[in-house]
C-alpha cells in the first residue's frame, strides 16, 4: 500500500511536469492520496484531519512571515528601494569583472530581499540584458546570477527558506545564520575566483548602461530610499525578533512611498495586497511582491506541512526510513543528507517540499538539531535550484531570460555542498585514525 501511494504521487508530479500543469496541483493530489492512505490504515476522518493540523500548526508563524515578506517586497519595489540598489550597483560593472560583478550584485539584492525569484527578476534580468549587449555568453551570466540569487535565498535575515528550516528543526534562526557563514566562506571565495577567471577568458565589450537609465526617471532615487534595508540589517545584527524586523522594513518604506514616489495610502494598501506594477516601459521586471505573490508559497507550505503530519503519524515512509538508515551507515551524515536532498529535489519539483521531505527522512541521522539545520541549508536549499524541471531554479532562469543550461555554471550551488561533503569525509577519516 505504501509503495502504491508513493508511486501514484510521483506519477502525479511527473504528469504535471510533462503537461505543464502547475506542480501545486500534484501536491493537492498527493495530500488526497496520503489522507486516503491514513484513512485506509484504520484512522477515522477526524483523526486524519488532526494529523494534517498537527503538521500545519507548528508552522503558523512561518505563514505569517511569508505574508509579511510579500508585503515588504511589494512596498520596497514601490518605494524605490530595490530600483535604487539596481540603479547604483549596475554602473559598477566593467567588462573584465563582468561575471564576478553579476554574482556579487545579485548576492547583494538577494540578501536584501531574501528571495531568489525577486533577485533574478530584478538584478538578474538587467545583468543578463547587459551580457547580451556586451557579448558575454548569456548562459554564463545566467549561472552567475542564479548563484547570487541563491546566496541570499540561503543566507538573509529575510530568507523564507532559512525561516522554514529554522521552524521545522526547532532551531534559533539567527544562530543558523551565524553557522552558515562559517560553511560558506571557502565556497564563496572559490565562486568569486571562478567567475573572475571566467570573466578574463570570456569575450566582453564595453556595453551601454542605458538599461538602468529609465529607473532614474521612473522613481525618486534619493539615497534615503536605502534606509529600510539598512534598518533591517541593523535590527538583525541585534537579533531582534524576525517578525519585528520585517515589520520595521515595511513601516519604514511607507513614508518613502508617500513622500518620494507620490503614492497615496490607497496605492500603498493596494501594493501591499496585490504587489507593485511598473507602468514604465522596459521596467516590467520590477513588478511583483505583495500578499498575492505569496499565496502560492503559503499554500505549498501548508500542504507539505500537512504531509509531515501524516508521515509522522503513519508508517508511510517506514520503508524509505530503513533505506536511509542503511545508507547513512555507509557514508557520513552529511553525505546521507545530501543524497536524500538530491532525490527529494528531483521528485518534489520545488524547494519547500524538498526541504520538508529531506527533514523528515534525515532528521534521525544527526541527533543535534543545529547541525541538522546546517546540513539542510548546505544541501537541499541549494540542490533544489539545480534540478532543471524544478521551479526552484527554472523560474528564476526563465524570468532572467537565461537558458536552463545556466544551472551548470551556477558555481555557488555546487561549491557549498561539495565543500561540506569534503569536510565531512576529512573529519570522518580523522576520527577513524584516532
Amino acid at each position: 500500500m505504501e509503495t502504491i501511494t508513493l508511486g501514484l504521487f510521483v506519477a502525479a508530479l511527473v504528469g504535471c511536469i510533462a503537461t505543464g500543469v502547475p506542480t501545486a496541483c500534484a501536491l493537492v493530489v498527493g495530500l488526497v492520496l496520503f489522507c486516503v492512505y491514513a484513512w485506509r490504515a484504520g484512522n477515522s476522518a477526524r483523526a486524519v484531519a488532526a494529523m494534517c493540523w498537527h503538521g500545519v500548526r507548528p508552522i503558523c508563524r512561518i505563514l505569517g512571515m511569508l505574508v509579511l515578506v510579500g508585503v515588504l517586497t511589494g512596498l520596497w519595489r514601490a518605494a524605490g528601494v530595490i530600483p535604487a540598489i539596481v540603479y547604483y550597483a549596475v554602473p559598477l560593472i566593467t567588462p573584465p569583472l563582468f561575471l564576478l560583478m553579476v554574482f556579487l550584485l545579485t548576492c547583494l539584492v538577494s540578501v536584501a530581499t531574501g528571495t531568489s525569484f525577486g533577485s533574478a527578476a530584478t538584478m538578474g534580468t538587467i545583468c543578463v540584458s547587459l551580457a547580451a549587449a556586451m557579448g558575454v555568453p548569456i548562459v554564463a551570466a545566467g549561472g552567475a546570477a542564479l548563484s547570487g540569487a541563491f546566496f541570499g535565498d540561503r543566507w538573509s535575515p529575510l530568507s523564507t527558506s532559512a525561516l522554514l528550516v529554522a521552524d521545522v528543526t526547532g532551531t534559533d534562526f539567527y544562530g543558523n545564520l551565524r553557522r552558515m557563514v562559517r560553511t560558506a566562506l571557502v565556497p564563496f571565495a572559490a565562486t568569486c575566483a571562478a567567475y573572475l577567471v571566467a570573466g578574463a577568458v570570456l569575450p566582453a565589450a564595453a556595453g551601454s548602461l542605458d538599461t538602468v537609465g529609465p529607473l532614474g526617471s521612473a522613481f525618486g532615487l534619493s539615497p534615503v530610499v536605502l534606509l529600510p534595508p539598512v534598518l533591517v540589517f541593523a535590527l538583525a545584527i541585534f537579533r531582534v525578533d524576525i517578525l519585528a524586523v520585517i515589520a520595521a522594513g515595511i513601516i519604514s518604506s511607507v513614508p518613502l512611498c508617500l513622500a518620494l514616489q507620490d503614492m497615496t495610502m490607497l496605492d500603498v494598501a493596494r501594493t501591499a495586497l496585490l504587489g507593485f506594477t511598473s507602468a514604465a516601459p522596459g521596467l516590467e521586471a520590477l513588478s511583483g511582491g505583495g500578499i498575492a505573490s505569496m499565496l502560492s508559497a503559503v499554500g505549498i507550505v501548508c500542504i507539505t506541512s500537512a504531509y509531515a503530519g501524516v508521515f509522522e503519524e503513519t508508517r508511510l515512509l517506514h520503508g524509505i526510513d530503513g533505506m536511509v538508515a542503511a545508507f547513512a551507515g555507509r557514508v557520513t551524515p552529511f553525505a546521507a543528507t545530501l543524497g536524500i536532498s538530491v532525490a527529494t529535489s528531483m521528485v518534489s519539483c520545488n524547494q519547500t517540499l524538498a526541504i520538508m521531505l529531506t527533514h523528515q527522512l534525515s532528521r534521525d541521522i544527526v541527533p543535534n538539531a543545529e547541525q541538522h539545520a546546517l546540513d539542510l541549508e548546505d544541501s537541499v536549499v541549494l540542490v533544489a535550484g539545480l534540478v532543471p524541471w524544478s521551479i526552484a531554479g527554472g523560474v528564476p532562469l526563465a524570468s532572467m531570460g537565461a537558458p536552463v543550461e545556466s544551472m551548470a555554471l551556477a558555481v555557488f550551488l555546487y561549491a557549498v555542498p561539495l565543500w561540506r561533503l569534503a569536510c565531512s569525509y576529512v573529519r570522518s577519516a580523522r576520527r577513524r585514525a584516532v
